[in-house]
């Protein structure tokens, strides 16, 4: 007889089975520790790719195992609502949260709060810290509050926690004094940034970095480069941040030779694998008009992010290379990689160029789709948009937008006063222009190259030479070659050839370069009355108080320095000047 134990009927017996079998504590305690551990690691690696649906799912698995109350969990909640651009869910979190108070949440939540823009918020609840939780603030607290006391420009208060480090011996902490250099640096009080620095008994990389990134943000390049090179010499190696930091400068000052020996270093190393690397190195050469050296790094990243595929499409555009451009758009969208409003600023003009109304039309569907357009609007980005209208031939589009935008800025204007005189349509260009002088709206020099444009191609002559008059006389901005040449254009389609040809000797000087030193040099020889009769004769005014010898006598004068458009010698010296700051 085959006799089975007595236990294992009643294990396999189907009566038992809905019975719960008593849990082993032990096996339990370390599958709820395993689980958590994997729940956190999934959240991490969430926050790394800024996986929102991903990390959604992981979240409502902790609610589930009831594992969401773990400080790890926590922490790793509130980091990765940040690192998604979610402020207001990371404090929901920070709020919901059971048990005594932890640090480390804590400063989860007041970097959040920091790097999300909101640094008001981060400082109320770095301040309630001791009030509320009774904690002490430790070397990764500071450096948020610091962060955000350089986003709000709070001088006095970043002082006060700059005396509160000294106290409690943060003062010499890498984080901190790093947080500490940057702020100052940001503020403009590069004496208390370098007193921190020169203070310091010990200088790493994190700290170097810090003033070589904080002078190349602020744009004082020659001492970026004077810290990078004691760095060196000092034999301090380095880092990947280092590189993007000093690219910067090297793409500042259009340096591609030393540019070119940055990325021989950062190959030599390793770093330019790295993709912030990559991408700097893209914003280099494409800024530099090496726009094949731009792909052929683009082309070679094993991973690319967002700021990959804007920096290669803005240097496709840059170079004029329309069809690239939007070719480039094209693969960013398969790679499924979602375009951001520099991207769509970048990819219009394109549009604009190639004539490619269809893709303009859904990439406008696409920005009103996303929320990207929202009520607000955003000028820079309308802006793109209305240019693509006007220049497509859409102008009932064009202006559809331009009479929804609620701030318009100069360039707002200028892009519809060229889109109307484009089409011959002058009368719409001098309402615009009257009504831009209402909004308070200052034209500039492309303003009036498109209101003489479409005074010459409706053929308003005397409208034309009020516009130029009182560009002078009303506005302060001196003429170049360009509004010469519409003058010239304006006084040759209506028959008056002699003054179109004398106005067109005014252009050509001026086109070569050479019209304030032209000027001074005929006044020297004692030419100025022939001027004179010319202007007199080109503008068809008296002498005494005319808009015309107004213009060209200030122009003699001064060498082309009326107004704000002035150049001459000032601007002679100026462009000695940038030129001398180039490394």
């Amino acid at each position: 007889m085959n006799v089975r134990p007595f236990s294992s009927l009643i294990t396999r017996s189907p009566a038992l089975t809905i019975i719960p079998r008593s849990p082993n504590p032990l096996r339990s305690h370390h599958r709820t520790k395993s689980d958590l551990a994997t729940y956190v690691s999934q959240l991490q690696l969430c926050a790394l790719r800024r996986h929102l649906p991903k990390a959604r799912e992981v979240h409502a698995r902790l609610l589930a195992t009831g594992l969401h109350a773990s400080p790890f969990a926590v922490t790793a909640l509130i980091t990765l609502y940040s690192r998604c651009a979610r402020p207001a869910d990371a404090l929901a979190v920070f709020r919901s949260a059971t048990g005594p108070p932890n640090l480390f949440f804590w400063n989860a939540a007041i970097a959040a709060l920091a790097s999300n823009g909101l640094p008001a918020d981060a400082l109320l609840l770095f301040r309630s810290l001791r009030s509320e939780a009774a904690l002490p603030p430790d070397e990764f607290t500071y450096p948020c509050a610091i962060k955000a006391c350089s986003d709000l420009g709070a001088t006095a208060e970043l002082r006060k926690i700059h005396a509160e480090l000294f106290k409690a011996a943060f003062d010499t902490e890498v984080f901190t004094s790093s947080a500490l250099i940057h702020s100052y640096l940001t503020l403009g009080f590069v004496d208390d940034a370098q007193r921190v620095f020169d203070e310091l008994p010990e200088r790493d990389v994190v700290l170097w970095n810090a003033m070589v990134n904080g002078f190349a943000q602020r744009g004082q390049f020659a001492m970026a480069l004077d810290y990078y090179r004691r760095m060196v010499h000092e034999g301090i190696l380095p880092s990947k941040f280092t590189v993007t930091g000093i690219l910067s400068v090297f793409t500042a000052t259009a340096d591609l030779k030393n540019g070119r020996k940055i990325q021989a270093f950062a190959t030599k190393f390793g770093y330019d694998s790295e993709v912030a690397v990559a991408n700097a190195l893209i914003d280099l050469y494409g800024k530099c008009h090496a726009v094949e050296a731009a792909a052929e790094v683009f082309e070679s990243m094993p991973e690319r992010d967002l700021f990959s595929w804007n920096s290669m499409i803005s240097a496709r555009q840059y170079s004029a290379d329309h069809l690239e451009t939007l070719r480039l758009f094209g693969r960013m969208r398969r790679a499924g990689v979602p375009p951001d409003p520099v991207t769509l600023a970048a990819v219009l003009p394109a549009c604009s160029q190639m004539a490619a109304l269809s893709l303009g039309r859904e990439i406008h569907g696409y920005m009103v789709a996303s929320g990207m357009r929202s009520s607000e609007g955003d000028v820079f980005v309308d802006n793109a948009l209305m240019d693509m209208y006007a220049k497509c031939g859409a102008l009932e589009n064009a202006r559809r937008m331009f009479d929804g935008m609620r701030e318009r800025d100069v360039a707002s204007w200028n892009i519809m006063i060229d889109g109307y005189a484009a089409h011959g349509r002058g009368r719409e260009v001098l309402g615009l222009f009257e009504g831009m002088a209402a909004a308070g709206v200052a034209p500039d020099e492309v303003t009036f190259v498109g209101v003489l444009a479409a005074c010459s191609h409706s053929g308003m002559v005397e409208e034309g030479r009020e516009v130029l008059r009182r560009m002078v006389a009303e506005f302060g901005v001196a003429p170049a070659a360009e509004h010469w040449a519409c003058v010239a254009d304006m006084l040759g389609r209506s028959g008056r050839l002699e003054e179109a040809r004398v106005v067109a000797e005014v252009a050509g000087e001026a086109g070569r370069g050479r019209g304030g030193r032209t000027w001074r040099r005929a006044g020297r020889r004692g030419r100025r009355g022939g001027r004179r009769r010319r202007a007199e004769r080109v503008v068809g005014l008296e002498p005494a108080g005319s808009g015309g010898w107004v213009l060209l006598a200030n122009t003699a004068r001064g060498g082309g320095e009326v107004g704000r458009g002035g150049g001459g010698a000032a601007g002679d010296e100026a462009t000695r000047g940038e030129e001398g700051a180039r490394v």
